[in-house]
């Protein structure tokens, strides 16, 4: 939640910064111009400020570049949104004017500055404070509803990263818990894997089991899904021991065939401990 949290106000500043750099808008926010320097100075800041917040996006772990730009843009238009809907009610902004037409030409009266009608007056207040608080609380609840969904599985820490030939992989258990005791005590664990953007091209099939196949025809349960995400629940029998490794075959467009081990104990850290503590073979789990 931190890296969405400093995208967005990192937005907002630079937005704030641009619009200070305007003579229009600083006016209506200060009620003044700035004298230069203080424009450019603005003007630069909020660039940078914006850049800063792009690249927190596209280089925090969660995202990097695949998933990165489409957060900064989400914050953007959050923070735009924000300042945009916020600046009719800022309480510095230069009184309004009237404009009363007579014949061919046009006076300017200012509008009266004596005290307006109570239940106007009474109204306005409370738009404003529902604008405040909706304002504040928008940004607030998105932050509360990220920090409440999920991780996915291959953005966790625990996630595998590694290289089967030529492509690189990232793979990670679908959750962190032991796996389901199926029928005759065997365990059912869903498995995730995804191949870089342009390795994932290049590859036809993804199979998965536990320990080292001993023919192509027993590489074990095809991935399902064809690009980006795969995954796959494979059975882990009853004499699954701790020290078991898990065997990637990956079929290649070319008709290549590529094999990678992947320990239990980075796979499924959770079931590879509980395993240990236990006598080291899952037959012992009641």
């Amino acid at each position: 939640m931190i890296w969405h949290l400093g995208i967005f106000l990192f937005s907002l500043a630079g937005f704030a910064a641009l619009a200070l750099a305007m003579e229009r808008h600083c006016k209506h926010l200060l009620r003044r111009s700035l004298p230069p320097p203080w424009p450019a100075l603005l003007y630069w800041s909020g660039w940078a400020l914006l850049a800063v917040a792009l690249a927190l996006a596209l280089l925090a772990p969660p995202w990097r570049w695949s998933m990165g730009l489409v957060v900064w843009l989400g914050w953007l238009s959050l923070a735009a949104a924000g300042l945009a809907f916020y600046f009719p009610w800022w309480p510095w902004q230069p009184p309004a004017a009237a404009v009363s037409r007579k014949g061919a030409n046009a006076r300017v009266k200012p509008v009266a500055t004596g005290p307006a009608a109570p239940a106007r007056g009474g109204l306005r207040s409370v738009i404003r404070l529902a604008t405040s608080v909706a304002l504040v609380g928008l940004p607030l609840a998105t932050l509360a509803l990220i920090a409440s969904t999920p991780e996915k599985p291959l953005l966790r820490a625990d996630a595998v990263r590694g290289k089967v030939g030529p492509w690189d992989f990232t793979f990670a258990e679908a959750d962190d818990k032991l796996p389901t005791l199926a029928a005759f005590g065997t365990h059912m664990k869903l498995y995730q894997v995804r191949f870089c953007d342009a390795c994932d091209q290049e590859i036809r099939n993804a199979y998965l089991r536990l320990r080292k196949p001993r023919s192509r025809r027993g590489a074990g349960i095809v991935f399902d899904g064809s690009h980006w995400n795969r995954e796959v629940e494979i059975n882990l029998p009853r004499n699954t021991r701790a020290d078991d490794e898990l065997w990637l075959t990956v079929e290649g467009k070319d008709g290549s065939v590529h094999q990678a081990s992947i320990p239990l104990a980075a796979a499924s850290p959770a079931f590879s401990t509980w395993l240990r503590t236990h006598g080291g073979e899952a037959s012992k789990r009641p």
